[in-house]
Parts: C-alpha cells; structure tokens; sequence
C-alpha cells in the first residue's frame, strides 16, 4: 500500500468542502413515506452496521496520517539510537587509541637499562623493596652535581615515587644520615623515626639492612653504624642488640628481571642469594628467580665458554645464539655485565655477537661494567 501524503489538517479541510445536504422534510412524512412491512420487519443490526461501516471509512482516511506519524517517530528513535550507538562507538575508539597510546609509551624500547661510570657523578641509588616486599631493588636516581651527597639522597629519598616503577616505599625512611667524621666510608644512621628499624617482624628488619646495603654500596660506604637519642647501638627487632653493619660491594648475586605489571617498567634486580661462581650465576639466570623475579637469559641462548683473567671476563656464545640490537637483549646483556660487576669484573668482551652494538653498548669492544642498575629521571 502506497502511503499517503494526507495530515489530520489537509483530510479537515477536504471534509468542510464537500456540498452540504439537508432534508427539509418532517420528522411526520418520513414516518408516512416508510413501507409499513419493512418498518415492522427491520433486522435491530442493520443501523449499527451502517455506523462500523461509517467509522471503517473515516478510519481508512485517517489511518495514514497515523501511519506516518509512527514511521516519523520510529525513524527519530531509531536516528536517535543510532547517534548514541555512533558517539559511544566514538568514544570507544578514542579510549582505545588514548590506551594504545599510553602503552607504547610505556613499552617503548629501552636502549639502557643501566648507568655507565661516567654518570656516577650524578647518581643518587636508592632502594626499595617490590610490592611484596620481597627483593630489594636499587634505583639510580639522576641529580644535578653536589659536594654533599646524603642531602642529594635525602633529597631524593623525599621526591621520588617509587609507585610509578611498580616499587612500595622506602625501608630508610624516617632516618637521619651523617658521615663519620673525616670519611665517607663510614655512615652514621639515627632510626629514630624509622619503623622498619623498630618493627618486631623480621622481614622488616630484613628491608631496613637490605636498603641500607642497596643503597650505599654503590657509592664507596663500607660500614654503617646505628643509632638511637644520640646512643650507639640499637634493639633490631628479631636480631636483637646491634650496633652496626658492614657492607660488602661485591656480593655475587646474579640478576633477573622485575615487572610488577605488564605495564610497568622493567627493572634489573639483584637475587637475595649470592653464587659462588659467575657460570653459577649466568646459568641461574636462564630460569625464574627467586620470588618472582624472572629470567633475562633466553633459553635459546647459549653460553659456550667463559674466560677470566685478572679483573677482565670473555664471554663467548654458540653460533645457534641469535642476539640482536633490541630491548630484551640489551636487557641481558646489561644483566650480564651487572652480575660480572658483582663478581668484581671490570670489563666484559662478548664474542658470538653478529651485530656491532646492542641498546647503548659496542660489542665489537670490551665493554666497562655499569656502575649501577635502573636509571631513572626525578621528573618522571
């Protein structure tokens, strides 16, 4: 059925022009005029036929005004839900991008993950424990150049968060640090504010040794002695009465990777055991470490010798060894290097390597082990 063109105003006006009748005729000579068999006889539905019948035709006239109506308003529904479908589909894209976005931000490749002696000057390392404050993690927090290093740290110790690397909060805070006078082999710790210190749990002294140890063997300290209210010597919960610790630079541990998400930076991390020998330890880190720490030597990469001599390490990999210039082997070699660090190396030749650099690194060249791992800017 074609629709029609009419609207309730158009079929009003057609209605007023047709030609009006009138029967000027009594009510008495219409009476007269009826056949008298038939005005007995009439059948009591004929009159209400004749109205349905009336009402059907001005139905039908109407009926596609109505009809178009529906279709109006069915077509603004369906306008209006297909314009909200559109914007939240819009929006959906935008999000998506924005999120795409932020990842590749995120996981943008690395060319470092480590930072090179000649930035020692202008290191500040801190350490912090991960979320489940189980491994000790150190950071190399970038600063301008300053004669006073422990105002850099406690500088630095205020403004970093360790949040945004996927790290919980520092075991040293509360504490007040001084050098030993005439040296700053020796550092003087006050715990005074400090809980971990304090706290009766073990694993909170364990954080508080462990970040004084992360913290300050990178920068020449070899002792620190504690104190209390200007008293040496402190109750260290489960370790009982203790007035200091030595420090140990070179601690043979060997090092893994730490994500707290997918989306969090990666980060070296040093094991909580040391090996006794570097094999021992480049072969740990070919599997999971300990406590979620994950491994940075691929299994399809295989060391084939390890020649040490004096203070210098060659480490050769089979031909089968495919080693490439992009972020996760710049991240194991650089692993590589910290843990020949550990093992007081200073130089590392890699040999098997069919590209000339690797991140930041020359491999066709002997290459100094880092001074520490994790460089981060203050801003970020």
């Amino acid at each position: 059925m074609n629709k029609s063109n009419w609207n309730e105003e158009q079929i009003a006006k057609a209605i007023k022009k047709l030609p009006v009748i009138e029967d000027k005729r009594t009510s008495a000579e219409i009476y007269a005029r009826l056949p008298k068999n038939e005005y007995k006889h009439r059948k009591p539905w004929v009159t209400p036929a004749f109205a349905s019948i009336a009402a059907l035709l001005i139905l039908l006239l109407i009926s596609p005004y109505f009809l178009n109506q529906l279709g109006v308003n069915e077509s603004k529904s369906d306008s209006s839900m297909d314009k909200a479908s559109y914007e939240q589909a819009e929006q959906s894209i935008q999000d998506s991008s924005l999120k795409s976005e932020s990842n590749l931000y995120v996981q943008s490749e690395k060319t470092t993950f480590v930072a090179r002696p000649e930035d020692q000057v202008s290191i500040v390392t801190l350490a912090y424990p991960d979320q489940q404050v189980q491994n000790m993690i150190p950071v190399s927090v970038k600063m301008e150049k300053s004669e006073d290093y422990l105002n850099l740290f406690q500088s630095a110790l205020s403004a970093f968060d360790p949040a945004q690397l996927g790290l919980s909060s520092s075991s040293l805070t509360g504490t007040n640090l001084d050098y030993a006078e005439g040296t700053t082999s020796k550092l003087l710790i006050d715990v005074n504010e400090n809980s971990f210190a304090q706290s009766s749990s073990e694993t909170d002294n364990k954080l508080f040794t462990e970040g004084i140890e992360e913290s300050f063997r990178w920068q020449g300290v070899e002792e620190a002695e504690y104190y209390k209210n200007g008293e040496k010597g402190i109750e260290l919960g489960a370790y009982g009465f203790q007035e200091g610790m030595k420090l140990d630079k070179f601690k043979r541990k060997a090092y893994f990777l730490y994500q707290e998400s997918i989306e969090a930076p990666k980060l070296l991390a040093p094991s909580l055991l040391p090996f006794e020998k570097l094999s021992e330890a480049l072969s740990a880190m070919k599997g999971n470490g300990t406590l979620g720490l994950k491994p940075v030597i691929e299994k399809t990469v295989v060391i084939k010798e390890i020649e040490e001599k004096n203070h210098n390490v060659t480490i050769e990999f089979t031909d089968e060894s495919t080693i490439d210039d992009n972020e996760s082997d710049t991240l194991m070699l650089e692993a590589i290097l910290m843990t020949a660090k550990e093992f007081g190396y200073e130089n590392v030749k890699f040999e098997g390597i069919n590209v000339d650099r690797v991140g930041d690194m020359n491999v066709t060249e002997a290459v100094p082990v880092p001074f520490s791992p994790n460089p981060v800017e203050l801003n970020e």
